[in-house]
C-alpha cells in the first residue's frame, strides 16, 4: 500500500470521530426517519387515493363476463352451450351525492395535509426539547463530577487533618457522608442521562449511534422577540378542523340529496351466444344481442334511517366546530404561556451568570479560609453545595432560552 495513504489513514479516522450531530441535522434525521411522522404520510396518501376514488363516479365503468355450460348428454335445451358479454354503464345522476362525496373527499384531504404539517412542527419541536434534554442531562453530569471531585479532595485534606489531630472526627465523617451522597447524585445523573438518550434516539427513529457526539448549542445565539399574535391563529391544526368541518358538510348533503332524489344510470350491453366453449353458432338463428337499458331509482321511505343520518352528521359538525373554538382559546393559551417563559428564560440567564461568578468567588474564598484553618468543614461543603446550585441553575437557564424560543416557533409554525 502507498506509504502516503497510510500517513492519511489516522486521519481519516479522526475526523470521523470528531464529527458531532448538531440540532438541524437531528431535526433532519427525525423528519426522515420518524415512526410517528411517517405513519402521518401514509394518512395523507390515503386521503389523496380517495379523492381518486370518488372521482371514479363520474367516469363510466366497463365490465366483461363468460359464461360456459357444458352438459354430458345433449337432450332437448341440455346441450353445451356458452355466453361472452360487455356491459358499459354510466351514472346519468345519483341524486348529487356522487358530487358532495367526492367534495368530502377533497376536503378530508386537506384536513389530512394540514394534519401532516402540525405533525411536522410538532416533530420538530419535540426533537429539539429532546436534544436539549440530552444537552442538559451532560452538562449536570459535569457539574456533579466536579463537585464530587471537589468533596474528594476536601476529604483527602480533611483525613491528612484528622491524622494530625487537627479536625475531629465528625467533621470528617460529615465531610465523608457528603462525599457519598455526592457519588450518588452523580450515579443518579448518568443514568438520567441515558435515559435522555434513549429518549433522543427514539425520536430520531432509532439512527443514533453511541459513537455519535451531540454538538452543543451556539452561546453566542441571539434571542430577539419577532413574534406577532395573530400569526397563531393561521395555525394547521386550525386550517385541518375547519376543513373538516366542510367535509362533514358535505357529507351531509351527500346523504340528504342522495336519499331524497333519484339515482339514474345507463347500461349498453352486448352479448355473443355460442353452442361450444369457443362460441361457435352455427345452429343458433340469432347469436348476438345488444341492450340498452336505463335505471331509475327513488327510495321513497327506509323508516327514517336517513334523516337520523343527516342528523348525527350535522352533530359531529357542531362537535368539530366546538373543538376548533377550543383549540383557538388553548392555542391564545400556549402563546401568551410562552411569551412569558421567554421573557423569564432572558432574565433568569442573567442572574444566573451573576450567581455563577460570585459563587466560583465564594468557593475560592472559602476554601483558602479553610486550608489556613479559619474556615470549617462545614463552611467549605456549603460553599460546594452553592456552587453546585449556581452552576446547575446556569446550565438549566441557559438551555432555557432555547426550549422558549423554540417553543415560540411551534407556536407561531416557524
Amino acid at each position: 500500500m502507498n506509504k502516503k495513504i497510510l500517513k492519511l489513514l489516522p486521519l481519516t479516522f479522526l475526523g470521523a470521530n470528531l464529527y458531532a450531530l448538531d440540532i438541524n441535522e437531528a431535526i433532519d434525521k427525525a423528519l426522515t426517519n420518524n415512526n410517528s411522522y411517517i405513519k402521518q404520510q401514509y394518512i395523507y396518501d390515503e386521503a389523496k387515493a380517495n379523492v381518486t376514488k370518488n372521482q371514479a363516479g363520474f367516469l363510466p365503468k366497463l365490465d366483461t363476463s363468460y359464461t360456459y355450460n357444458a352438459n354430458k348428454y345433449d337432450i332437448g335445451e341440455g346441450k353445451d352451450n356458452a355466453n361472452a358479454s360487455a356491459v358499459l354503464s354510466y351514472n346519468l345522476f345519483s341524486g348529487l351525492s356522487d358530487y358532495y362525496n367526492l367534495d368530502a373527499a377533497k376536503s378530508n384531504k386537506f384536513a389530512s395535509k394540514y394534519s401532516l404539517e402540525a405533525a411536522r412542527y410538532d416533530l420538530v419541536y419535540e426533537t429539539k426539547v429532546k436534544y436539549i434534554s440530552y444537552l442538559k442531562s451532560l452538562k449536570n453530569i459535569e457539574t456533579l463530577d466536579n463537585a464530587y471531585k471537589l468533596l474528594q479532595k476536601q476529604y483527602k485534606d480533611s483525613e491528612n487533618r484528622f491524622e494530625q489531630g487537627l479536625l475531629a472526627r465528625n467533621d470528617l465523617l460529615q465531610v465523608n457522608a457528603q462525599m457519598l451522597q455526592a457519588k450518588q447524585n452523580l450515579a443518579r445523573a448518568k443514568a438520567d442521562s441515558k435515559v435522555a438518550w434513549y429518549s433522543l434516539k427514539n425520536i430520531l427513529g432509532g439512527s443514533l449511534e453511541k459513537s455519535e457526539k451531540i454538538e452543543d448549542l451556539n452561546k453566542n445565539a441571539v434571542f430577539a422577540f419577532d413574534y406577532k399574535e395573530e400569526e397563531i391563529f393561521s395555525r394547521s391544526e386550525i386550517k385541518a378542523l375547519k376543513k373538516t368541518v366542510e367535509a362533514l358538510s358535505s357529507q351531509k348533503n351527500a346523504n340528504a340529496y342522495g336519499t331524497a332524489l333519484p339515482s339514474v344510470s345507463l347500461n349498453l350491453a352486448h352479448t355473443k351466444y355460442g353452442q361450444d366453449a369457443s362460441l361457435n353458432s352455427d345452429e343458433l338463428t340469432y347469436d348476438e344481442q345488444s341492450t340498452a337499458t336505463v335505471n331509475v331509482k327513488w327510495n321513497l321511505y327506509n323508516g327514517g334511517a336517513d334523516y337520523a343520518q343527516t342528523v348525527i352528521l350535522r352533530k359531529k359538525s357542531l362537535q368539530v366546530k366546538e373543538d376548533l373554538e377550543e383549540l383557538k382559546l388553548n392555542i391564545k393559551l400556549q402563546y401568551e404561556n410562552a411569551v412569558e417563559e421567554f421573557d423569564v428564560s432572558k432574565l433568569n440567564y442573567e442572574t444566573a451568570k451573576i450567581s455563577l461568578e460570585q459563587s466560583k468567588e465564594n468557593y475560592k474564598i472559602v476554601n483558602n479560609r479553610f486550608n489556613e484553618g479559619l474556615s470549617t468543614s462545614t463552611d467549605l461543603i456549603n460553599a460546594n453545595f452553592l456552587l453546585t446550585q449556581a452552576k446547575q441553575s446556569f446550565d438549566n437557564a441557559f438551555y432555557d432560552r432555547f426550549l422558549a424560543k423554540a417553543s415560540l416557533d411551534r407556536i407561531a409554525e416557524r
